[in-house]
């Protein structure tokens, strides 16, 4: 059966919002970065960044931007929100750095790297945007932080993640069936008899 994940993360200080978000997006991230898969990390890392706007705003139009412009310092990291969406637009949709408004020129692309740039390497900023993977997870994490701090100021807030998050597909809530038979939970236990 899927995890009540509201009974599932709720402790004696309350509900554990990092934990929740840590195990639905960071983890997976995590995993695919620490194993040298980049690109997926970085698909994975667009996805958490639109569900969390999705969690914030609603079903509405560019809550990916909205929420990196209000949560995220990206100047740090030298990209903008607008330049990180057709980034994303690109990954998801043709799993490449060319979204129609990078190949029509209207926005810069940006190509993300790993590790220390050696010194020497000149790189064209004005034409396309360079950026560290690791320090735009890091920099998501600390806007997750920041966004995770107004649930605290605004406890009306929760109603709206409860009911949007339940529309959140998650591998801890996901239905696991042994193959050839029912559902684990419907047969005692694990599924082996």
């Amino acid at each position: 059966m899927p995890v009540d994940y509201v009974g599932t993360y709720f402790t004696d200080d309350g509900f554990d919002f990092s934990r929740l978000l840590n195990d639905d997006f960071f983890q997976p991230v995590r995993i695919l970065f620490q194993a040298g898969y980049f690109v997926s990390a970085s698909k994975l890392l667009m996805v958490a960044i639109d569900s969390i706007g999705f969690v914030e705003f609603g079903d509405k139009d560019a809550t990916f931007i909205k929420w990196l412009k209000r949560y995220a310092q990206l100047e740090p990291i030298g990209i903008t929100a607008e330049e990180l969406w057709e980034h994303r637009n690109g990954l998801l949709h043709m799993s490449n750095l060319r979204s129609r408004k990078v190949a029509s020129g209207e926005i810069r692309p940006l190509v993300a790297y790993v590790g220390q740039l050696t010194e020497g390497v000149n790189l064209d900023h004005g034409k396309t945007g360079y950026y560290d993977l690791q320090a735009l997870i890091i920099e998501f994490g600390h806007a997750c932080g920041r966004w995770l701090e107004t649930y605290d100021e605004d406890r009306a807030k929760i109603h709206a993640f409860v009911e949007r998050y339940d529309l959140i597909a998650s591998d801890a809530r996901m239905l696991r069936i042994p193959l050839g038979g029912a559902p684990a939970s419907e047969e005692g236990g694990d599924g082996k008899d």
